[in-house]
């Protein structure tokens, strides 16, 4: 436990380093392992209008590069004050986006990241699609696949040993 917090610590100041050299101001960093290791890690880095996802593993030997993800609050509208929707944002801690895909509205949940090694993928770990209907907010999780989630393990093995 002690050789993760400090292996977070050095993770934090090397997302943070490259942050700096990339002079890219952000409002907040956190880092965390990927799945079942502490070799790889991901950071969300809260900007004005998005977030930005980067992962580092410690047999990287290119520079972090961070991905943008819109934050696009606005496209909830009134949505935005339902009880769900509120509910959704205190769950996320305030990490969310908010995207369109097939005419749907999905609220995405960024603390577990992306169901995928492909920092342009709109696949994120938890999704939900909001829909309004005769004056109801329904809210349901977007389904996974299963195979999504074993080529993640997959990936995420083959990502450990750096780029």
């Amino acid at each position: 436990m002690i050789l993760t917090l400090i292996l977070k610590g050095i993770t934090y100041h090397k997302f943070q380093n490259a942050l700096e050299g990339q002079q890219i101001d952000y409002l907040s960093l956190q880092n965390k392992p990927s799945p079942f290791n502490t070799i790889l890690w991901t950071a969300n880095v809260e900007t004005e209008d998005s977030f930005l996802i980067g992962d580092y593993s410690f047999f990287d030997s290119k520079p972090i590069q961070f991905y943008s993800h819109a934050k696009n609050h606005g496209a909830l509208g009134n949505l935005k004050n339902e009880d769900k929707v509120q509910r959704l944002i205190n769950i996320a801690e305030g990490q969310y986006t908010v995207t369109k895909q097939n005419g749907q509205l999905r609220f995405n949940d960024l603390r577990f990241g992306l169901l995928s090694v492909n920092p342009n993928t709109e696949k994120y770990a938890f999704s939900y699609i909001l829909e309004k209907k005769e004056g109801e907010l329904k809210v349901t999780e977007v389904p996974k696949d299963k195979s999504d989630a074993k080529k993640l393990l997959g990936d995420l093995w083959e990502r450990i040993g750096g780029n």
